[in-house]
């Protein structure tokens, strides 16, 4: 008898710049990428009661019919892992998460908001986006003088970029709802050391490359349109709080459209380039280049001699441009700034603890600075704990292992 589970797992087409044509089987939630030869499979099984019926319905897309003990070890080696992978194995990039609203909720505001992006929409909106950020810059001086930043303005512009983040999120989600495809609740978590609210869209897998990359942009297309009504305000009013907030954004935006972090950028240059696991893959062919170059042996890559040629030059570029800049983020930033924590932090504590004892008044700037080293050190310490415990862990258990199995030879 066939696993009554396979017939749960949906097979959908996989649009990237392989070669051949790749699919995804989506089952309780997760995705997996398989061959055009285990959809194939995987359809057949569905349609069938038992593994002789398969093994006559059954043809490779190359034609070739395999017995019932072959498709046996196809079904152990390809399907059945689909089928028990835990959830608890999924593996994502923050080191905290915290879902906010409901998928059900947001729905509610993504149903409504999705008629933005129809394209006579999108090129009115961009137009005049484009044309009153233009103004904006052009006016606009970025350099702060003594008296135009006060607790007020920061602490309102904080409360504007979480509302505009919030936004943000909604615009991934309602991209989805304009293509017919599920999307998440609406979270908060840590990336690294960044705070970011998030929405699941992984579903937007069985869409074209170019429906993807639209709901890739869509967060960033939904923070410009908020930003009209405050370039409109700040026309009138040059208040210095709105200032602000409208610089941060601009800033911000490229940071999130940075390839290089999992942020909206990523996944953009993931679906340019058709290459699902960019990361991942890139780090493959940063070792395999590396084994190469010490004479050793380096297998195959096999997803390098699949992608089309222009795709594959850009992979390359992509690989040695990420891991500099991940060098230089992990053995140079995080460094500095470990040693100006080292540096600075225990006088900033002296001069608090001294004011405290003598009775004088506290300045808002030396709390700041206390809290912000504070903060940033936490993150990176607890970022740097969830990168090695796993390595630790591993090493732990085969240190046990060897140990068992010295006690059990004596």
């Amino acid at each position: 008898m066939i696993d009554s589970n396979i017939s749960q797992i949906e097979v959908q087409q996989f649009a990237t710049s392989d070669k051949t044509q790749q699919y995804i089987a989506g089952y309780e939630g997760r995705h997996f990428e398989i061959s055009e030869s285990v959809a194939c499979l995987i359809i057949v099984m569905q349609d069938s009661e038992t593994l002789t019926e398969v093994a006559k319905k059954y043809r490779s897309p190359y034609g070739k019919q395999y017995s019932e003990s072959h498709l046996e070890k196809i079904v152990e080696r390809c399907i059945i892992p689909i089928l028990n992978a835990p959830q608890t194995q999924q593996k994502h990039p923050f080191l905290f998460k915290l879902e906010l609203l409901s998928q059900s909720t947001i729905e509610k505001f993504s149903d409504v908001l999705k008629f933005v992006f129809h394209k006579y929409v999108i090129f009115g909106l961009l137009l005049c986006i484009i044309t009153l950020d233009c103004w904006f810059i052009a006016n606009t001086t970025m350099l702060i003088h003594f008296g135009d930043v006060n607790v007020y303005i920061i602490f309102g512009v904080l409360l504007l970029l979480l509302l505009s983040s919030f936004i943000h999120e909604l615009g991934h989600a309602s991209a989805c709802r304009y293509f017919n495809v599920k999307h998440g609740g609406i979270g908060f978590g840590l990336y690294l050391t960044f705070p970011v609210f998030y929405t699941d869209v992984s579903e937007t897998w069985k869409l074209k490359r170019k429906e993807r990359i639209v709901v890739n942009m869509a967060g960033v297309y939904f923070q410009l349109i908020v930003l009209i009504p405050f370039f409109l305000i700040y026309l009138f009013t040059y208040n210095h709080t709105i200032k602000w907030f409208l610089l941060t954004v601009n800033v911000s935006l490229l940071v999130t459209l940075n390839p290089f972090f999992k942020f909206d950028g990523y996944w953009i240059v993931s679906d340019l380039l058709g290459v699902p696991n960019l990361r991942k893959k890139s780090t493959k062919l940063i070792v395999h280049f590396f084994k190469k170059l010490l004479k050793r042996e380096t297998g195959r890559v096999p997803f390098l001699k699949q992608i089309k040629v222009r795709e594959r030059m850009a992979l390359i570029v992509y690989t040695i441009i990420v891991n500099l800049f991940f060098g230089f983020y992990f053995f140079y930033l995080i460094p500095a700034f470990i040693y100006r924590f080292y540096t600075s932090f225990p006088p900033l504590l002296e001069q608090l603890i001294y004011r405290l004892s003598s009775g004088q008044s506290i300045s808002f700037g030396l709390i700041q600075s206390i809290f912000v080293h504070l903060l940033f050190m936490t993150l990176i310490v607890y970022m740097l704990i969830r990168m090695f415990k796993p390595i630790l862990s591993k090493f732990i258990k085969n240190k046990k292992a060897t140990i068992q199995e010295k006690y059990a030879e004596q």
